[in-house]
C-alpha cells in the first residue's frame, strides 16, 4: 500500500494569535490539571517520558510541525508491526517511511488506542531527533489543550476538554496556523514545536509584502548543515501586540500544491514566551 502522508501539514485550522495568555487550564469538578515534566533538548525540542505499547521510559519529542506520529525503527522491531510503505515532506525533500498501527500509545494523561503512525530512522527526520524514540505529532497533541510552562518546566493538561482519538482522516486539517503582520501585511505561518526560529518561503512571502524591507543584509548559510537558506533580519514584525525586529531564514517555496497558503513556519521558541497556551477546542493560541 502506498501512501503520501504530509509530515508538514497544511492549513486548515487558523489559530488567532494573543500576546496574554488568559485562559489558562483551571481545576474543574470533573479533576485537576494534570502536569507531566518537560526538558528542553537542543535547547528548544520539547521532551517528555512516554510508553508504546508494552514499551516504558520512552523519550517522545512533541511537534506541533507534525501531523502524525513518528516511531522509531527501532520501537517497531520491537512492537513487531506489520509495516507498510509510505512517503512524508519535509522542507526541502521527500522522505521514505512505513505506515504502521500501535497498540497504545501514552503521555501524561493522553492515551490513544490503535494509533496510525510513520515509522523509520528518526535521525534522517531530523539531526536533533536522532536519540528519541517517537516523535508525538498533531494527531495525539489536539486530543488534550495543552499549556507549555517554559518557566517550570513542565507541561499542563487541561481536564475539561479531552478529545477522543480517531485513526485517519486527512493529515491537512491537523495543523496550527497563526496569522501575524509583517510590515503590515499578514502572513500564515504554521506553528511547530519542532522548529527553532523562523523560516520563510521566500518567494511567497515578497508576494504577501510586497515591497519587503530588510534591516541589514541577507546572507547565505545552511540549515542543519544540508537546506540551503538565506539570513535576513525583518523589522516591523507584530507577534500579538508586540512590534519586534526578528531574525529569519528564507528558502525558496513549495511546489504551488505542496502546503498552500502557508508563508512559512514560526517555532514556539521564537515566541520568547514563558507559558504557551494551545487551546484547540476553542482554536486559539495564546502566549504570555
Amino acid at each position: 500500500m502506498n501512501r503520501w502522508l504530509l509530515s508538514l501539514a497544511c492549513v486548515c485550522l487558523f489559530f488567532p494569535s494573543a500576546s496574554q495568555a488568559d485562559d489558562q487550564p483551571k481545576p474543574s469538578e470533573s479533576g485537576s490539571v494534570s502536569k507531566l515534566p518537560f526538558r528542553l533538548s537542543s535547547g528548544y525540542l520539547i521532551q517528555v517520558e512516554g510508553r508504546i505499547g508494552d514499551q516504558t521510559n520512552l523519550k517522545f519529542i512533541l511537534d506541533t510541525g507534525a501531523s502524525i506520529s513518528m516511531v522509531d525503527q527501532r520501537i517497531a522491531e520491537k512492537l513487531k508491526l506489520d509495516a507498510h510503505t509510505a512517503q512524508s515532506f519535509n522542507f526541502d525533500r521527500n522522505l521514505k517511511w512505513e505506515t504502521a498501527t500501535v497498540p497504545e500509545v501514552q503521555f501524561g494523561p493522553i492515551r490513544a488506542a490503535n494509533v496510525a503512525v510513520l515509522v523509520g530512522d528518526l535521525a534522517h527526520y531530523s539531526e536533533f531527533a536522532g536519540k528519541a524514540d517517537a516523535i508525538i505529532g498533531m494527531d495525539l497533541l489536539q486530543l488534550n489543550n495543552i499549556t507549555i510552562d517554559f518557566a517550570a518546566g513542565k507541561l499542563l493538561f487541561d481536564p475539561t476538554a479531552p478529545t477522543a482519538y480517531a485513526a485517519g482522516g486527512d493529515p491537512m486539517t491537523k495543523c496550527l496556523v497563526v496569522e501575524l503582520q509583517v510590515q503590515d501585511r499578514p502572513v500564515h505561518l504554521i506553528v511547530d514545536t519542532g522548529l527553532q526560529g523562523i523560516l520563510l518561503y521566500e518567494d511567497r512571502l515578497r508576494q504577501s509584502v510586497p515591497g519587503l524591507r530588510t534591516a541589514g543584509s541577507i546572507k547565505n548559510a545552511t540549515m542543519g548543515g544540508r537546506v540551503a537558506v538565506k539570513q535576513a533580519t525583518l523589522p516591523d514584525v507584530v507577534f500579538g501586540t508586540r512590534n519586534r525586529q526578528v531574525p529569519v531564514l528564507l528558502m525558496p517555496s513549495p511546489g504551488a500544491d505542496m502546503l498552500p497558503g502557508i508563508d512559512g513556519i514560526v517555532g514556539v521558541a521564537a515566541l520568547q514566551a514563558r507559558r504557551v497556551h494551545f487551546d484547540f477546542s476553542s482554536k486559539t493560541l495564546s502566549w504570555e
